[in-house]
């Protein structure tokens, strides 16, 4: 073994001597003592073979081999570039060492600053303009070279990455428990650091929480027009109003639907209920009358948006009436839909307007809102003037330019009109409100077919009696319900059944049964003949009135809705029509019988 002397051993690292005998002392290299002049007598040794091999081969006067610099920490790497761009500075300055460390000192900050023996000892580094020679490697030849053992790395890891967010600090401590000859607490800590940030954000966060930090694509709106594709989401507002009875504060919901080429709001419904398939189809609804039927929808994973009406594979859904397309957005990804970037611009521009602005959570709930309910509700607006105002706001926010991308510095409104090429339009608003009402099955019974306790009767379901309907609603009116066979075909529509009082049943009421028994005795003799209808029937002269209407640069109208929904809702209003008919002819008759009555006694 070969032994070197201190300053030997320094000259071999490149550096100072002090630096190689606290390394002696922390047993880094072999060592030893030997007789002579010194601290009692004795001189300290360095093992050559102890130094690292680049030290070796230095000390031996052999050609080191290429270093790979990227054996280095990150921040190994970047300190030794700034040595060398500093030694580059001095080379190209012409100034003599004073002077150049003078004028460097002056124009930097204090913690950078240099002397001249460092300014040498780098350049001596430096020659061949090799980087890797100003490589600090005092404490290792490489400090990023990993000393925590495999099996004790394992556990760590295991309890460090999990949702519980455990410490670092507590980790290593329950590691140490089960691996007591482990490194340093510092050692676990730097090793973190070299975990990917998405790794971290996934294990530690969440799926949400990394899918919403993803890179996503910039998705360019120039190649669609408008009602190419609507978007739609639900919004808790940020506001306290008063609720409906005016007894308490309450956080309304807000339903849009957004047009994906100019980002215009095309409808939107305010109510105090969470979010369901009922207001997504009202709030759709109110948008068609309005603007025309959508080519596509974009919705989120909600439970309200894959609703059987908006399902393709039901063949009375909404989307397949009216010949929409369906998209759904990546799950827990709110970057894929634009929508959410119009919330966030609703917050900060409508509803901090507001005294009663209380923020999306505790955390950041303003301190003047941290008051009773009662104080709360003192200074809330009614719900009527708040959705008053929100339809002034979100006239104002369709008339405002915008410097969003592709929308070249025009309003929504602008872009919205500019780019309608054809408008899909439903004339017929009964089949519509059809289409987007609840509907549920139910099996026909002798009181006609029974929904949400209340019995709705024709007396066409009598021939229908035990068969499975689908019954069809408007949830703004359950007076009459529209019921249609599985098949989809049109049968009648429904009212519902008055319930006699128990002790003040009239003679009317024994009538009307015993004509409802009648007709029922005469459906037995003589079984009425089924409707022949096509079903969902969905037109192809819609995409070749699109091409000429694009063509042609106009905008188009185009009758957006099967001729099978159509159809049905004709039926459904003779049905509804004859009932009314009969009962104006009865009350007719009834006023006839006791104008005659009471002319008699006069």
């Amino acid at each position: 073994m070969t032994w070197l002397t201190v300053q030997e051993a320094a000259q071999a690292l490149q550096v100072t001597e002090r630096a190689i005998q606290i390394a002696a002392q922390q047993n880094r290299y072999e060592s030893c003592h030997v007789k002579g002049k010194g601290r009692g007598g004795k001189q300290l040794r360095i093992a050559l073979e102890s130094l690292p091999e680049e030290a070796q081969a230095k000390y031996r006067g052999e050609f080191p081999p290429p270093t790979d610099i990227l054996q280095f920490t990150g921040k190994q790497r970047t300190e030794a570039d700034a040595k060398a761009w500093v030694v580059e500075q001095y080379h190209q300055s012409s100034l003599a060492p004073d002077e150049f460390v003078a004028w460097f000192n002056a124009n930097n900050p204090p913690e950078d600053a240099i002397t001249k023996s460092k300014l040498f000892r780098w350049q001596q580094k430096y020659q061949g303009k090799n980087v890797a020679g100003l490589i600090d490697q005092r404490g290792g030849y490489n400090r990023g070279e990993d000393t925590i053992p495999a099996d004790a790395w394992e556990l760590f890891y295991s309890l460090y990455m999990t949702q519980q967010k455990r410490s670092i600090r507590l980790c290593y401590d329950v590691t140490k428990m089960q691996y007591p000859m482990i490194p340093s607490y510092k050692t676990f800590a730097r090793k973190v650091q070299t975990i990917p940030y998405y790794a971290i954000l996934y294990y530690r966060e969440g799926p949400k929480a990394f899918n919403d930090a993803l890179p996503y694509m910039e998705r360019s709106r120039l190649d669609i027009a408008s009602n190419d594709i609507w978007f739609s989401d639900h919004h808790l507002v940020d506001v306290f109003v008063k609720s409906a009875d005016g007894t308490k504060a309450i956080r309304p919901w807000l339903t849009v639907f957004f047009d994906a080429r100019s980002n215009r709001v095309m409808s939107f419904v305010v109510r105090n209920a969470d979010p369901n398939a009922t207001v997504v189809k009202r709030c759709f609804r109110l948008g068609v009358e309005q603007y025309g039927v959508p080519n596509e929808v974009y919705f989120d994973n909600g439970k309200d948006y894959r609703s059987s009406s908006f399902s393709r594979d039901y063949p009375m859904s909404l989307v397949n009436q009216l010949g929409v397309g369906t998209i759904y957005a990546t799950p827990y990804h709110g970057a894929a839909k634009t929508v959410e970037r119009f919330f966030g611009t609703f917050t900060n521009r409508f509803s901090r307007r507001f005294d009663t602005y209380t923020g999306c959570n505790a955390k950041i709930r303003p301190e003047c809102m941290q008051v009773s309910d009662r104080e709360i509700l003192s200074q809330a607006p009614t719900l009527d003037k708040f959705i008053e105002l929100l339809t002034a706001y979100i006239d104002e926010y369709n008339q405002t330019p915008s410097s969003g991308i592709d929308m070249c510095g025009k309003c929504p409104d602008e872009i919205y009109f500019e780019n309608l090429a054809v408008k899909r339009e439903v004339t017929d608003l009964d089949a519509l409100r059809l289409l987007c009402g609840n509907s549920e099955e139910r099996v026909v019974n002798k009181n006609g077919v029974s929904i949400k306790n209340n019995h709705y009767f024709n007396d066409l379901l009598l021939s229908h009696l035990g068969d499975h309907v689908v019954v069809v609603y408007d949830p703004d009116n359950i007076d009459k319900m529209a019921v249609f066979d599985m098949d989809g075909r049109a049968i009648c529509m429904a009212e519902a059944k008055v319930r006699t009082p128990f002790r003040h049943t009239t003679e009317e009421d024994y009538i009307k049964a015993a004509k409802e028994k009648k007709k029922a005795q005469a459906i037995v003799k003589k079984y009425k003949p089924s409707r022949d209808m096509d079903i969902h029937e969905i037109i192809a002269r819609n995409q070749l009135m699109e091409k000429v209407f694009s063509e042609s640069g106009e905008t188009g109208v185009v009758e957006q809705i099967t001729p099978q929904a159509v159809q049905n809702a004709a039926i459904l209003k003779a049905t509804d029509q004859t009932q009314n008919t009969r009962r104006i002819r009865e009350e007719e008759s009834a006023s006839a019988t006791l104008l005659e009555f009471y002319q008699k006694q006069a």
